[in-house]
This record gives structure tokens, C-alpha cells and sequence, in this order.
């Protein structure tokens, strides 16, 4: 999902998809091939470093299935030294936690047990945290990945208009922003720092990144995620 007021794209596009693919969300980076003697476009599931970001996926009829979030939590001064996120449901490899102090916490998805030192066990089924006793009082800032139940993603983002519905599915087609853009999306690799000057590539599954296989995007960063603002933004320019 991308946030409708913060993002815009100079060109707004309508491209076939490739055969056998399909996009089911929105926000997510999409890749240009030629088929059948024209453009169409499909979301890459493993990325080469050969493609070519054609723009991002806008759907009508999509139903998010998972999207980030953002928590800075306080941690207990005595006691088993565990929190709650809001959230559970978590996705592995794509929670990241960052204390106060700069200190980057190593994610132990092995519940049981204690957390060895500069680290933080956590419970991907409940959200649950267990910290160190290192971290006693600590501010952590908490950035992740989570699932979403049908029930869930009807509340947070609505329910699509009954004649959009299927559109993309029956039809093949769909819209996509491209040309000059500012994109601020939950389509990224949440377990990752945005806040420097990083180089920004395309992973998997069209998602943004850093390193990894895929090329690397004519874009920077605007908005590092936050508690106030849980998506990535960034400007781009995905037309040569």
C-alpha cells in the first residue's frame, strides 16, 4: 500500500501484465519485459540485477494483505523484561529495533530462552519482546513487516469499490505510476536503516532495498519510516 496524499507520479500508465504473473499489492516496484511484441509489466519474485523498474503498481481493486509498522517502545525496569508490540503476525527476517542510544539490537526469532547481550528475542506469532537486561529502561524504536487478517486490512484501509473489484484479475491490466515520483510505500525491506545516504536497489518480490542482486534505483530517500508515518518515501525517476 502507498499513501494516496504523499505519493505522485508525473505519468500514470496502463500496461498488460506478463503472462503468469500477477500483483497483489500495491506500492510495489514493477518491471518492464516485452511479450507478444509489446510492453507489459510483472513483479519480479527473484531479481538478477537485469531488470528494468518500469514504475509502481497502482490497483483498484487490491486488498492489502501486509503492511509495516513503526513502535517506540519502553522497556520494563525490572520484572521478565518483556513488552507487546501492537501488532502480531510478524514476518520473518524484517523486524528491526534501535535503541535511544544508536544501539542496533540483534533480532533473535527463537523465543525461548534469555536474550544473549545487544540482543532482543521476539515472538513473531504474538509480537512479544524480551529484552536484555542490558536494555532495562531502554527506548527502542521497533520497525516491521506484519500480516494482516481480511478483517484487519477492510478496517485500516477500506473496502474496495464493488466495481473495481476483480478488475485486475478478469482483465490483466493494470495502472502503474511512473515518470518523476515521490513514493512513500510499505513495499520495503523493513529489517533496514533509510536514514543516511544509501543506494537504494529493487529486491525481491518488487520491493525497495539496499544491496542484494537487484539493480540499483535513480532514487533517494525523502522520509525514513517512523511511528507517525510507517512508510518509506522516496524520489525517483523510473523513465530513462
Amino acid at each position: 500500500m502507498y499513501d494516496l496524499k504523499l505519493t505522485h507520479a508525473s505519468l500514470r500508465l496502463a500496461r498488460k501484465t506478463a503472462a503468469g504473473f500477477s500483483v497483489s499489492q500495491e506500492g510495489k516496484l514493477l518491471c518492464s519485459v516485452i511479450e507478444d511484441g509489446i510492453e507489459k509489466c510483472k513483479v519480479v519474485p527473484v531479481v538478477s540485477g537485469s531488470e528494468k523498474v518500469l514504475g509502481f503498481s497502482i490497483l483498484a481493486d487490491a486488498m492489502p494483505d501486509r503492511t509495516t509498522g513503526v513502535e517506540v517502545v519502553t522497556v520494563p525496569t525490572s520484572g521478565a523484561l518483556e513488552i507487546d508490540l501492537r501488532a502480531n503476525l510478524l514476518v520473518t527476517a524484517r523486524t528491526r529495533a534501535v535503541t535511544a542510544g544508536g544501539l542496533v539490537l540483534t533480532i533473535d526469532e527463537t523465543f525461548a530462552g534469555a536474550p544473549a547481550n545487544d540482543s532482543v528475542k521476539v515472538d513473531l506469532a504474538t509480537g512479544r519482546m524480551k529484552f536484555h537486561a542490558d536494555e532495562a529502561g531502554a527506548t527502542v524504536t521497533v520497525t516491521y513487516l506484519r500480516l494482516l487478517s481480511a478483517s484487519e486490512a477492510l478496517q485500516l484501509f477500506g473496502a474496495r469499490h464493488v466495481n473495481n473489484q476483480a478488475l485486475h484479475a478478469i482483465f490483466g491490466e493494470l495502472e502503474l505510476g511512473t515518470g518523476y515520483v515521490e513514493l512513500h510505500t510499505d513495499q520495503f525491506n523493513s529489517a533496514l536503516d533509510y536514514s543516511g545516504a544509501v543506494a537504494l536497489t529493487l529486491g525481491d518480490d518488487g520491493i525497495i532495498t539496499q544491496g542484494g542482486a537487484g539493480p540499483v534505483l535513480n532514487a533517494l530517500v525523502i522520509a525514513v519510516p517512523s511511528s507517525d508515518s510507517p512508510r518509506l518515501g522516496i524520489r525517483a525517476r523510473f523513465m530513462p
